[in-house]
């Protein structure tokens, strides 16, 4: 029988055509969903384990996919009271995942679902656990070490959580004379914990115990310590007050002044002092012992920045810390007295007697002298910034002089010659004895 084909139609039109009896014609490819829309393979089942505060927790891995499944783009947990099959499921988690709103001490059944734009998968199979019961275990005794004024250094370890007992997220401790169980408690300590205050030759026993939300555990096991009579114990670091080029005209000296260190439990008075001084920053230190403050170093390079440190001794033995280093510099200029010198009495608001005024020599030693002032004042110690009286050059070598009166009040004071360098800053200073102004 001839075989009918229509004309061929446009595109986009369907037609069909009539084949001999019993034959049929090619069957025509069917579209096949992308990976993408295909419902993801069951994730395998989770692990569980138990959280350190109670809960579980649960991991597991995204499943294969394959011709027939997409990947997994989310997950979906569900748990039970094992063997009820009452389902509670939570939604869009990631792995791992902590179970918290779960009961202590109880078994549960945790199951794992993926999902992606095309749906979700089965569930996983079960995997099962008891969760932790609230309270922590005891923890082990506690290690003692005995420092110094009569501390004791207590260090422990957190204990093990398991299936009846959750994490300890804090610890209390106990102290009593040996054997006694007179216990003293002290609350919210860690690991590790100082104990001060107890008494030489007594022994003592000491316990932790662990907590958490759920309430305390057990006490440790005890730890026993006899603490030995308590002996001298070095002192703590001195405070620097000051380190100044001293005002006595020569640039090799410097005046170190310092406070003697507080004591505490675990640090005695000081009866010595040590001091040693280096250029600054490098390290090498020359030592001098058994000093008193105020200190004068000598035998300094002019111009230069020494780093000094102060060490408090007694009878312990071996001395406390040094203190932190202070950098101070020598002055760079040599001064001494002129033929002008002011007599030890004046008049207020004359001119300096004898000669109506004051001279000095200021030599660079390293520093270029480019000046030099006078000024009286109180303070014999304390190099004065303002009330100077600027002198000018003089007739002799490296000379300065110029006229002035003494203070119009009256009092005791020094009179100070300064030598000058750039920009005006001091560089050299030599300070008088006192004068009496009347």
């Amino acid at each position: 029988m001839p075989i009918y084909r229509p004309t061929p139609l446009p595109a986009n039109r369907v037609t069909a055509t009539m084949l001999p009896a019993g034959r049929s014609g090619p069957s025509m490819p069917q579209p096949q969903p992308t990976p993408s829309a295909q419902l993801p393979n069951p994730p395998g089942a989770a692990v569980l384990a138990r959280g350190t505060s109670g809960g579980l927790i649960a991991t597991w891995t995204s499943p294969a996919t394959d011709s027939t499944h997409g990947a997994a783009t989310g997950f979906n947990l569900q748990f039970s009271p094992s063997g009820a099959a009452t389902w509670t499921i939570v939604s869009g988690v990631a792995s791992p995942y902590a179970l918290t709103s779960v009961a202590p001490g109880e078994t549960f059944d945790v199951q794992i679902q993926g999902s992606n734009a095309a749906g979700v998968s089965a569930w996983s199979a079960t995997s099962t656990l008891t969760t932790a019961t609230a309270v922590p275990n005891a923890t082990s005794a506690p290690s003692l070490t005995q420092g110094a004024g009569g501390a004791v250094t207590v260090i422990w370890a957190s204990p093990a959580s398991d299936s009846t007992h959750n994490g300890a997220t804090g610890f209390n401790l106990r102290y009593s004379p040996s054997g006694a169980a007179n216990w003293t408690t002290v609350t919210g300590v860690t690991s590790p914990y100082t104990l001060n205050g107890l008494a030489a030759g007594s022994a003592f026993d000491i316990q932790i115990q662990g907590l958490n939300a759920a309430g305390v555990g057990a006490w440790s096991a005890s730890s026993t310590l006899t603490m030995t009579a308590a002996g001298p114990y070095a002192p703590n670091a001195p405070a620097i007050a000051s380190v100044t080029p001293a005002p006595d005209g020569t640039t090799s000296n410097l005046s170190v002044a310092w406070t003697a260190p507080a004591t505490d439990a675990t640090h005695g008075a000081a009866t010595g002092f040590n001091l040693r001084y280096s250029p600054s920053g490098a390290g090498t230190w020359t030592t001098v012992s058994n000093v008193t403050s105020p200190y004068t170093l000598t035998g300094l390079t002019g111009g230069s920045a020494i780093d000094v440190e102060v060490q408090a001794t007694n009878a312990a033995v071996s001395p406390g810390a040094w203190s932190a280093a202070v950098t101070a510099t020598t002055w760079g200029a040599i001064v001494v007295p002129g033929n002008w010198t002011a007599a030890a009495s004046q008049v207020h608001g004359t001119s300096v007697a004898p000669n109506g005024g004051l001279q000095l020599v200021a030599t660079a030693s390293p520093t270029a002298v480019t000046g030099a002032a006078f000024a009286f004042s109180t303070s014999s110690s304390t190099v004065p910034t303002s009330g100077l009286t600027a002198a000018s050059v003089d007739n002799v070598t490296n000379g300065w002089g110029q006229y002035l009166n003494a203070p119009a009040t009256a009092g005791t004071y020094y009179v100070w010659m300064l030598a000058q360098g750039a920009g005006g800053a001091t560089i050299g200073a030599l300070v008088t004895s006192a004068i009496t102004v009347t």
